[in-house]
């Protein structure tokens, strides 16, 4: 492969860059490149590091797993107490990634049902159950994806609401809850009923 101008390089992926999208090890992308596993059509030695063709990182690291399912692969199912649940999750997910992806790995509780698991390049929401109030017991995993729905909660003719979810999960439970159905947003108590609304338009 050669290169002859900056758009040549603009097309190419560092190994970092191929660590982050398929969370396969630094290291082992480089021994690809060194070993002859990637072609010399799909890796070049430059000044400032292998540079592989996003064609190349496909045909040897496209079948891994991404790191949504290695994460739901990981946690579905786990019950933890709630107070140890981020201690216990990050416990669980460290071994499975990648030196890159450990490097910005952030995990926090945002809600007794709610943990944020965020990286470079993503961020996933792990979800417990509600049933049992001691414990958080992994129901659904899924990216922050912002949902936006338009509802008239109290169904007063005119009165419209956006509502804004982090995951198209959380959009679904709201719907659920006008149904009479288990849902998070279901109000518990006047005091959060202002919260839940969101804008009123």
């Amino acid at each position: 492969m050669e290169i002859h101008s900056i758009y040549d390089v603009a097309k190419l992926l560092s190994t970092a860059a191929v660590s982050e999208q398929y969370s396969v090890a630094t290291v082992n992308v480089l021994d690809a490149c060194k070993k002859g596993r990637l072609t010399e059509d799909e890796a070049v030695l430059t000044s400032v590091g292998w540079l592989i063709t996003p064609e190349g990182a496909a045909r040897l690291w496209s079948h891994r797993n991404t790191i949504e399912s290695t994460v739901t692969d990981a946690l579905m199912g786990k019950t933890w107490p709630k107070e140890q649940a981020v201690d216990e999750a990050r416990q669980t997910i460290l071994p499975l990634l990648s030196i890159e992806r450990k490097r910005h790995f952030v995990l926090s509780m945002k809600r007794a049902n709610k943990m944020l698991i965020e990286f470079k390049d993503k961020t996933l929401a792990v979800y417990s159950d509600a049933e049992d109030a001691a414990s958080f017991h992994v129901a659904h995993v899924e990216p922050i994806e912002k949902t936006t729905l338009y509802t008239c909660p109290r169904g007063r003719e005119g009165e419209v609401y956006r509502e804004i979810y982090d995951t198209t999960y959380e959009a679904e439970q709201r719907i659920r809850s006008f149904d009479d159905e288990p849902g998070w947003a279901k109000y518990a108590n006047e005091c959060n009923e202002a919260e839940l609304l969101g804008e009123h338009i």
